[in-house]
């Protein structure tokens, strides 16, 4: 029993892992990321790729996931306008509907909440933003109903990562990625 406390508690400390995820590898721009193999990963468009982490509410915008976006997305990233990490990324030129239920428009601009650089593998620092976003009816009404959009921007890389669906293992996933 004592073998097995240390070794328990050996892993909460360490941080090792208690079971290994099966991933599979997805570049793009030639950055790498080690994604889960039950990950869907779309088609690459002018937008960039959809990249799907788990279900589809049938009030959502889209199957919740992230975007790994290029340049032509960068450069259309605000109302038409070349992305600014000062201003929240909206590729549209009007109302947007909110990500958790389309029935609602995002209330825009959404509040600046936490900015960092965060690094995106070895060498790669991006630049960091999550903006809270509320939803209003079209006449403007609040419903209580908001999340968060997660940027990471690297400029010279010519890439951004648009979450809004907040998955908690996307932060990491970012951080150990590889770049050739």
């Amino acid at each position: 029993m004592l073998t097995t406390l240390v070794v328990t508690a050996s892993l909460l400390f360490t941080g090792a892992p208690a079971q290994s995820v099966a991933t599979k590898p997805l570049t793009f721009r030639g950055m790498t990321l080690q994604i889960p193999k039950t990950w869907k990963v779309g088609k690459e468009d002018m937008w960039g790729i959809h990249v799907k982490t788990g279900g589809c509410d049938r009030l959502a915008v889209e199957c919740r996931g992230f975007y790994l976006v290029g340049p032509e997305g960068i450069s259309l990233g605000r109302h038409g306008n070349p992305y600014d990490p000062k201003e929240q990324y909206h590729p549209g030129n009007g109302l947007s509907a909110c990500a958790p239920d389309k029935r609602y428009v995002e209330d825009f601009p959404g509040k600046l909440v936490a900015r960092a650089l965060r690094p995106v593998g070895a060498g790669h620092q991006a630049t960091y933003r999550v903006w809270r976003v509320g939803c209003t009816t079209q006449s403007a009404k609040r419903t209580g109903v908001s999340y968060q959009e997660r940027i990471w921007y690297l400029p010279t890389s010519k890439i951004l990562i648009f979450d809004r669906w907040s998955d908690s293992r996307l932060g990491t996933i970012l951080k150990r990625a590889t770049w050739n």
